[in-house]
């Protein structure tokens, strides 16, 4: 038998967990239990147990913060299978960087633990057999597990022996599995078995667990083709809506690199939420630019707004697609890039009830899917989602004029006058060349852009005038920062300045 602790700060679960398992049935026993870290450590020293299944977010001391530790006083042996929340999920990933053994998501389904603990069982047998009888043959996936994720060089150089793989090369590839909206798949061990299953006639492929992704070792030219291939057999296997993500690391010539690819493969799944439709992860060539801008969430906004105020969903789309672009160049992490994506939608939509009337109840439903966002796995869903809500708001608000551009141009102005419009910032909403854009308007118009705005502003500051506001006040209320600007345009057009205007406007 070999001895389990169980750690968490939860009696329930801690009582559940060695309720739940047959354990002698599987050939464990639970041999003690633990309700913190620091608890689980002292206790570690005197059992010294052949797993430990640990809750990773714990009060006083993590989950995380006792693995640290145990892979610092040389405890490379230490088997574990984490436990977590789906919320934990990012946090129990970094926890598989240690090289623990795997990960059960809460609350623990009975049929997935058995299925890890019989893996791992098969692992600390295998070890068992490699210390006492070395000639005993060992299955080659849990070798190549052992020699990826073994925290020890030695071990892993161990392994590497062991693994009696003659190749040309190797390679390794990658496969993640989410289901819904970028949940981790609970059918792991299912597709690992599937696979496994389907595969075992080719002696170039290898099928094993690296924490919480399908490994393949490779001796075959993988190839763009062959990875969708491969990514779509996967998909067949999967419930329908699984999401499938590929990464392959560079193909070695030695056994002694085959970590190599391993890492590489490692670091461009690390990437998956930029990942394409195609759900493939492949190494990108290093920008020359260098690190761009961090993206400002006013000035977007102030992008999406419009785009979704002249009703296009083309423009929104040009919009998020730039703005995720954005995100990428300023090289912002998924979750930084997730918050500013909500920060720029709530502020672009908080502002449609004010100019447009009646649009309060489908604005607050299209700023309900803001949650929602943090749920998704790639930068691609979020666009789509987006795009799918604003275009639901546009339809309920009568989007999607069928009016001229011209038309929605000068619409436009009339409703922006006071803001800072720039032609070249209109031809981009538009998405036309600015010089064309401009002899377009004055072909419509008879007046250039300039010159249309101004009066547009300045037959606004007339009203406001004649009403008897101060003149610093009008001209900021029309989109004139200068009031010394704006005394000289209302004199241009007009004849006369605003102040005289007023006075003239309140002796009438």
């Amino acid at each position: 038998m070999f001895k389990v602790m169980i750690v968490d700060d939860e009696p329930a679960i801690r009582e559940g967990l060695k309720t739940i398992v047959d354990w002698d049935a599987i050939g464990f026993e639970v041999a003690e239990t633990a309700a913190n870290g620091r608890e689980a450590l002292q206790k570690y020293e005197r059992i010294r147990p052949d797993l430990m299944i640990m809750d990773i977010r714990m009060p006083g001391m993590s989950g995380l913060e006792v693995i640290e530790q145990l892979r610092e006083n040389k405890l490379r042996q230490a088997h574990v299978l984490i436990l977590s929340g789906y919320a934990d999920f990012e946090y129990a990933r970094r926890a598989l960087g240690y090289g623990v053994d795997g990960y059960l998501l809460k609350p623990v389904d009975e049929q997935e633990m058995e299925e890890e603990l019989r893996r791992v069982y098969r692992t600390l047998e295998q070890e068992r057999r490699v210390n006492v009888h070395r000639s005993e043959p060992v299955p080659v996936h849990e070798v190549v597990e052992q020699m990826l994720l073994s925290s020890s060089g030695k071990e892993q150089l161990k392994a590497e022996n062991l693994l009696q793989l003659d190749w040309n090369w190797y390679q390794i590839i990658l496969v993640e599995l989410r289901e819904g909206r970028g949940k981790p798949s609970e059918g792991l061990a299912r597709s690992f078995r599937q696979l496994s299953d389907g595969w075992t006639a080719d002696a170039k492929t290898v099928v094993f667990r690296a924490g919480s992704y399908l490994g393949i070792l490779t001796g075959r030219e993988v190839t763009t083709d062959s990875l969708q291939q491969l990514r779509e057999q996967l998909i067949a296997l999967e419930p329908e809506g699984c999401q499938v993500y590929l990464a392959a690391g560079e193909a070695v010539k030695d056994k002694s690199l085959i970590h190599d690819s391993y890492e590489q493969a490692e670091s461009l799944m690390a990437q998956r939420f930029w990942a394409g439709e195609s759900g493939i992860l492949a190494a990108e060539p290093a920008r020359a630019d260098g690190e761009g801008t961090v993206p400002l969430a006013g000035e977007w906004a102030d992008r999406l707004y419009y785009a979704v105020d002249i009703r296009s969903t083309d423009a929104v789309g040009r919009v998020l697609e730039e703005l995720i672009t954005a995100c990428r160049s300023a090289m912002l992490s998924e979750h930084d890039t997730k918050s500013l994506c909500s920060h720029v939608l709530s502020l672009a939509l908080s502002r449609l009830p004010g100019s447009i009337a009646g649009s309060g109840p489908a604005v607050q439903k299209c700023l309900s899917l803001i949650p929602e966002l943090y749920a998704l796995s790639t930068a691609g869903q979020i666009i789509r989602l987006v795009l799918q809500h604003i275009g639901e708001l546009l339809q309920s608000m009568d989007g999607g004029s069928h009016e001229s551009v011209m038309k929605q141009m000068t619409d436009f102005i009339r409703r922006h006058y006071s803001d800072n419009l720039k032609l070249e910032m209109l031809a981009e909403i538009f998405n036309y060349n600015s010089a064309y854009l401009g002899k377009m308007f004055k072909t419509y118009t008879g007046e250039s852009f300039n010159h249309f705005l101004d009066q547009v502003r300045l037959d606004n500051a007339k009203e406001m005038l004649a009403q008897g506001m101060k003149v610093h006040k009008v001209a900021a209320q029309v989109g004139y920062a200068n009031v010394d600007y704006f005394h000289s345009k209302f004199k241009k057009y007009t004849g006369i300045s605003p102040s005289a205007y007023r006075e003239q406007m309140g002796d009438s």
